[in-house]
């Protein structure tokens, strides 16, 4: 009989069940030879006193926090302000899902102003989206003894593992683009060699110069829409000729769309605009802006499931591809095709 009227123990169950703590705590984890009849015993004690776990004992015990973050290498003028944390939000729910499914829990991070705000982080895990060439957070994780698995590509810092992206949407818009009798394509990326930044310009690149002329701009990532702006600008003066604007950044393409408009450019008549992420901002702009369903379920649990790999000793396969994004169409595009 429990003693007392607080929280059944391990002492409780074993003082009743007849077992050493020892015995009680094998049957319980599932760990150590214990006959199935002990076993048995034991669960159904624990069972009729109410005895739950400790998590944290459990945690002190094994030396992990079953716990995985989620952490955004890009800033807060993208991920935050007008976006609100959109994008992370979206992406964080089918992964808190995923983590759960997998014995974990989920800790998700606002942008970082320093890798020095990971110190006080007791994870095993994390998830990095959008890494840069070399990615200080990237590094500092692993320097800390975190397995971490990238969406997308990190070149010059070895995460355990990362979630290949492809052309990272790149090759879904310029297609639409093409599709919509686009000639002159304006490519808008981060100036910061992020992932996806890096994936859609090489992809640009390859593309043969007979299909399209494309000119491509970078502006700082961390000045969000505002660089945009100064970006379409300048390229709007330089080259008039161009007729559409992919900005990967949903806070580069609603500049994009603020610095065409302001030049006097009709949206789509005279130039059509795209971008990745399907949030807030692209449904706000006026026109709504075409933009990617990136599939975050299925992107969510092709990272959980190549982390929890990781985790668990795997080491097999350090990579998984990510899925397809989808084409949204929306006004910003929405001209007749010739």
């Amino acid at each position: 009989m429990v003693k007392g009227s607080g929280r059944p123990t391990i002492a409780d169950v074993a003082e009743t069940s007849g077992y050493s703590r020892a015995t009680v705590s094998m049957a319980l984890s599932g760990k150590g030879r214990i006959d199935s009849g002990t076993r048995a015993k034991v669960r159904a004690v624990a069972e009729e006193l109410g005895y739950r776990p400790s998590v944290r004992a459990q945690r002190l015990r094994g030396g992990r926090s079953n716990t995985v973050a989620l952490i955004t290498a890009l800033p807060a003028p993208i991920v935050a302000e007008a976006s609100n944390y959109g994008f992370l939000l979206d992406l964080a729910l089918p992964i808190a899902q995923e983590c759960l499914l997998h014995g974990y829990s989920l800790l998700l991070v606002p942008p970082l102003t320093s890798p020095n705000d990971l110190a006080l982080m007791d994870i095993d895990g994390a998830i990095v989206d959008d890494p840069r060439t070399a990615d200080p957070i990237t590094a500092e994780l692993r320097a800390r003894g975190v397995v971490v698995v990238t969406v997308g590509r990190s070149g010059g810092t070895m995460a355990n593992g990362f979630v290949d992206r492809g052309h990272s949407g790149g090759d879904v818009m310029i297609d639409h683009f093409r599709e919509r009798g686009s000639k002159f394509v304006a490519v808008l990326l981060s100036e910061e060699p992020h992932s996806v930044a890096v994936s859609v310009s090489a992809y640009v690149s390859a593309l043969p110069p007979s299909s399209m002329r494309v000119v491509t701009a970078h502006a700082r990532a961390v000045q969000g829409e505002e660089a945009g702006y100064k970006a379409t600008v300048k390229l709007l003066r330089e080259h008039p000729g161009i007729d559409a604007i992919y900005a990967s950044l949903d806070a580069f393409a609603t500049g994009a769309l603020r610095a065409a408009v302001d030049l006097g450019y009709d949206v789509p008549a005279d130039i059509i605009i795209g971008t990745n992420y399907d949030g807030r901002r692209s449904s706000n702009s006026v026109p709504q802006l075409t933009s990617l369903n990136l599939n975050f379920p299925d992107l969510a649990k092709t990272a959980v499931a190549l982390l929890h790999q990781l985790l668990t000793g795997d080491t097999a396969v350090q990579s998984a591809t990510a899925p397809t994004p989808l084409l949204i169409t929306r006004a910003s595009t929405s001209r007749p095709v010739p």
